[in-house]
């Protein structure tokens, strides 16, 4: 089977964190996430979705980074070389890596430790959770709990728990475009890490998929570090992102 097209991928991304930060697009070139409550690069960066035009992207991406005293981040495919090099002779370096993989397996047992999978949490322990596994603290739960709510109401979206007995283990979360399932969000609380949560998560989210008739997918950072137990179970890498920042000298001036 064909994989999906890049473009379709990229949709499904976009789509999906517009739902946290404010997505403002430029055309079908690309699309600037930014977010007052989230200040990570991740929540606030430009994402190129064509090589050709990326060079008037990155001009209008910038001017919305300056006009908010943001430090610039750029997405752009591995595949721009070109646009690469110049991003890095005009001041861009490397903060991050994104690779785009795609589920190539059945669905599999989660392994010998069972966990109950809900697709019905609450707002509160689906984002206590999510709060545990990437931040280790519930300093953002105002800012990520009415987004939780907002999420539990669209049908495009199936927000997974992992749980033992009362207490939420780990999330994850399905985003639906046309033919596609998207898996984001895939976090292990620490108490509960290397015992199969994030697997019989993933597991669940396969058996929606293949109901579905869907091609499930996911994205790896780098700096998660997951991209090797993603590969060990099942999925294979379609493509990759960098992400590249440099210092913002406007608003340093201020």
């Amino acid at each position: 089977m064909a994989s999906p097209s890049r473009g379709d991928l990229e949709l499904n991304e976009a789509r999906w964190w517009s739902n946290w930060a404010h997505a403002a697009w430029l055309s079908s070139q690309g699309y600037l996430l930014s977010s007052e409550d989230f200040r990570e690069p991740f929540f606030n960066r430009a994402c190129i979705l064509n090589c050709r035009d990326a060079d008037a992207t990155v001009a209008w991406a910038e001017r919305g980074f300056f006009a908010h005293d943001t430090e610039p981040t750029i997405t752009v495919f591995d595949s721009c070389t070109n646009t690469t090099e110049r991003l890095r002779a005009s001041g861009y370096r490397r903060v991050d890596k994104l690779t785009v993989l795609l589920s190539s397996s059945p669905a599999r047992s989660a392994g010998p430790v069972q966990f109950t999978v809900n697709d019905r949490p609450t707002p509160d322990s689906w984002t206590s959770a999510y709060l545990g596994a990437f931040y280790g603290e519930q300093e953002l739960a105002p800012h990520v709990n009415p987004i939780v709510k907002r999420l539990l109401k669209l049908n495009a979206v199936t927000l997974l728990e992992a749980a033992v007995g009362d207490e939420t283990a780990g999330v994850l979360a399905i985003f639906r475009t046309a033919g596609l399932a998207g898996v984001y969000c895939v976090g292990t609380v620490p108490e509960h890490r290397r015992m199969g949560v994030a697997n019989a998560l993933l597991s669940k989210a396969r058996a929606i998929a293949a109901d579905e008739g869907r091609r499930l997918f996911l994205q790896s950072l780098a700096s998660d570090g997951s991209l090797r137990y993603y590969l060990q179970r099942g999925f294979r890498i379609l493509y990759s992102k960098r992400l590249l920042s440099k210092e913002n000298s406007n608003a340093n001036k201020k």
